[in-house]
């Protein structure tokens, strides 16, 4: 599967990538929401985008946004640590599929991939 991890913190797409891709997917990182808008936008066809909530100045509801756009949509897992209820609200309206909260369980992030293959029933929040 190709992923796209998008978090203005290096370490946690770093972290992401090495566990992802020793699972067996193919994964692309980016630093913020102006490099996954390029990625998005430069075919790479993605199955799944794994971004952060908040990447000062901008919002991962943005990456949301783009991945709607797209011809073929694919399903967007976000971060956060520090979101109201409001903007978890607002990321599921706009079509994130579920949202992993910090600190990051990587298990709850596989979990998460794993559901995003299977066809989208109703948005979860882990």
């Amino acid at each position: 599967m190709k992923i796209l991890v998008v978090d203005d913190e290096h370490d946690i797409v770093d972290e992401l990538r090495s566990f992802l891709e020793r699972r067996g997917h193919q994964v692309t990182g980016a630093g913020g929401v102006e490099q996954a808008c390029a990625a998005l936008d430069g075919g790479g066809g993605f199955d799944v985008v794994v971004t952060d909530m908040r990447m000062p100045p901008r919002s991962g509801v943005e990456v949301v946004h783009a991945c709607s756009r797209l011809t073929e949509p694919p399903a967007v897992l976000l971060m956060t640590g520090q979101a109201s209820q409001s903007d978890v609200d607002d990321a599921l309206s706009a079509g994130a599929r579920t949202v992993i909260w910090k600190p990051l369980s990587l298990r709850k992030v596989m979990d998460a991939v794993n559901a995003a293959i299977r066809p989208a029933t109703a948005a979860v929040t882990l």
